[in-house]
Formats: structure tokens, C-alpha cells, sequence
């Protein structure tokens, strides 16, 4: 179900972009029938012609010829435009969305949505957190990540994280029809598990999936207040069927008593059963998220069918950008 309060806002913005466009029509008509008295009397003899047809069908009267003088008229204050150095669709109805006419709706009888209406509803959905987004994997600097052997492997930190790197992008461009559903990304802080994760975003979202972005502690107020909501209150639950969850930093939240975890665990299993897509983030180790979260949860994000685990290893990357930033 969309957010009400996010679809009334885009509609409140089609309703205002209808009369900006209207008000500019009707100042290129000022100006065109100031240039040029004859195309006003034209329009106005089409105006009038319009009507009196009208009426006669109303009383039962087909009325005979209508269409013919409109559509001379209408040649002729085309070619006046030209001579006038106006284009001849200078006239012609202004619209934003040229597809719904700026009414946010398409089709006859049983209306729906239009695609610019559902393009600006993913935006808000995600607070346009993705507009004017560095942290893409087209701007993925691996230099900036250690190339010494992660301790105990042979491997370097940088290889490493490459091949995480390229799992996520896998990950995205599977989007909306992808076989793994959730994609768990943990380790210790500072090994660009949020990079990654917003890459993600970015990559979805260009592909046209609505996406949402959420700190763990963000999705928490959402599940209380939807969890304390009152008889008749809309409280938002976009995160429930949003196409993509991106949670971020999960283990930093509070744990409420009868909320956190079951509301979290309702959330999952909602999610995985309508082959729904979550991505999360975590400084924890499976243990300790075990051991927060109950084995119930884990098992779910665990579940090898439909779950990818990418364990993050190495140094704080962060504490490597200060010393380059640091470098003469």
C-alpha cells in the first residue's frame, strides 16, 4: 500500500504545476491576440461556435458543420502564428506530464496511476536520498583500501573487498526479479559496509525500483508508531512492501521489550514471503546478532536459499583516508 500522506503531496504538486502551466497559457494568449487581432476573433468565433453546438445537442438538435468551421479556423491562426514568428503550437495546451496531463492519473474508466506520478513517489519515498549520491560503484576507489594480506589469509584486504564489491553489484542489477532476496553485510565499522549498501541504492534506483533507505533506529520509530497507532490512524508502513529496504546499521536501534524483536522478525518474514528485497548493515558479528536477535530471526537471514552473508574483514578504512588527507 502507497504512503497516503507521500501520494497526496505529489498530487498537491500535479494540482499546482496544472494552474502554473494554465496561468502561462493564458499569457501566451494575451500576447498572441495583442500581436494579432484576427487570430483573437478567431478564437473567439471558435469559442462561441463550441457552445452554440452544445446547446444544440442538448435540445436534441444535431448541429451541422461544427467540425469543419473549427478546423478552418484552427488552420488559419496556425499559419497567422507563423507569420507572426510564434511556433504554431504556441497555443496548444502546457503540460508537465504530457502522458496524464498533469492529473496524476491515465486511462479511461478505471484510472491509474501515471508513470510520473510512481517516479516522483520513489523519490519521496527514499527522501531523495539518492539525488546528487558519491557513493556509487562507479566511484568505488579501491586504491584507498589496504593491498597488505588480511591477517590469516593470503589475500589482501583490497581483493578482498573487490569481491564484495562485486557481489553488491550483482546483487543490484538482479533487482526487482533477483533469486536472493536478502543480502546481510557485517563486520566492523569502517570497512565501507554503508558505501556499499548505498551503491546499491543508486543502482536500484536507476533501474527503476522504488527503494528505501532507512537507519535501523528509523525503522524502529516507524514500527513503534505503527505499533502504538490508534484505531483509524495511517501509520506509514512503506517499509513493509517498498520493492528494496535498505537498513542501515541494524544493532544500534533500542531493544524494546515485545517490539524490536518480534516487530523486526513480523518485518522479515512479511517481506521474504512476498519475494520482497532487504539489504542489511551491521558492525555485529553473527554471534552477537544471534544473541540480540534471537535464533528465529538469524535463520531467516541466514536461509542460504534466499539470503547472501558477506562477512567484512580488515583495518578501518576511515583511519587510512585521515592519513592519506594527512600526506604532503
Amino acid at each position: 500500500m502507497m504512503n497516503r500522506e507521500i501520494l497526496q503531496k505529489i498530487l498537491s504538486e500535479k494540482k499546482a504545476a496544472r494552474s502554473r502551466n494554465e496561468e502561462l497559457e493564458a499569457k501566451r494568449a494575451q500576447e498572441v491576440c495583442a500581436a494579432c487581432p484576427e487570430i483573437a476573433r478567431l478564437i473567439e468565433e471558435r469559442r462561441q461556435a463550441f457552445f452554440a453546438g452544445l446547446r444544440s445537442a442538448m435540445n436534441g438538435v444535431a448541429p451541422v458543420g461544427i467540425e469543419e468551421e473549427t478546423e478552418r479556423r484552427t488552420r488559419r491562426i496556425s499559419q497567422l502564428l507563423r507569420e507572426r514568428g510564434f511556433g504554431e503550437d504556441y497555443l496548444s495546451p502546457i503540460f508537465d506530464c504530457p502522458l496524464c496531463e498533469d492529473t496524476g492519473y491515465r486511462g479511461k474508466g478505471r484510472k491509474t496511476l501515471c508513470s510520473c506520478v510512481t517516479t516522483r513517489y520513489q523519490q519521496l519515498l527514499s527522501g531523495e536520498t539518492f539525488q546528487d549520491e558519491r557513493q556509487t560503484f562507479e566511484n568505488y576507489d579501491e586504491a584507498l583500501i589496504p593491498a597488505q594480506p588480511l591477517p590469516g589469509h593470503s589475500v589482501t584486504q583490497r581483493a578482498y573487498t573487490r569481491t564484495l564489491r562485486n557481489d553488491c553489484e550483482r546483487y543490484a542489477d538482479s533487482l526487482p526479479d533477483g533469486p536472493v532476496l536478502n543480502l546481510l553485510l557485517y563486520g566492523g565499522s569502517g570497512l565501507g559496509k554503508s558505501y556499499l549498501m548505498r551503491a546499491i541504492g543508486v543502482r536500484a534506483t536507476q533501474r527503476g525500483v522504488q527503494t528505501l533507505c532507512l537507519s535501523a533506529n528509523a525503522l524502529l520509530n516507524r514500527i513503534r508508531a505503527q505499533y502504538f497507532a490508534r484505531q483509524g490512524e495511517m501509520a506509514d508502513d512503506s517499509h513493509f512492501e517498498v520493492p528494496l529496504l535498505l537498513i542501515d546499521d541494524l544493532g544500534t536501534e533500542p531493544l524494546w521489550e515485545g517490539i524490536t524483536v518480534e516487530q523486526l522478525f513480523a518485518l522479515i518474514e512479511h517481506r521474504q514471503s512476498h519475494r520482497l528485497h532487504t539489504v542489511i548493515s551491521t558492525n555485529l558479528s553473527l554471534t552477537e546478532l544471534q544473541a540480540r536477535y534471537t535464533e528465529r530471526l538469524m535463520s531467516r537471514l541466514l536461509d542460504e536459499r534466499q539470503s547472501l552473508v558477506l562477512p567484512f574483514l580488515g583495518s578501518d578504512l576511515r583511519h587510512r583516508r585521515g592519513q592519506e588527507a594527512l600526506r604532503p
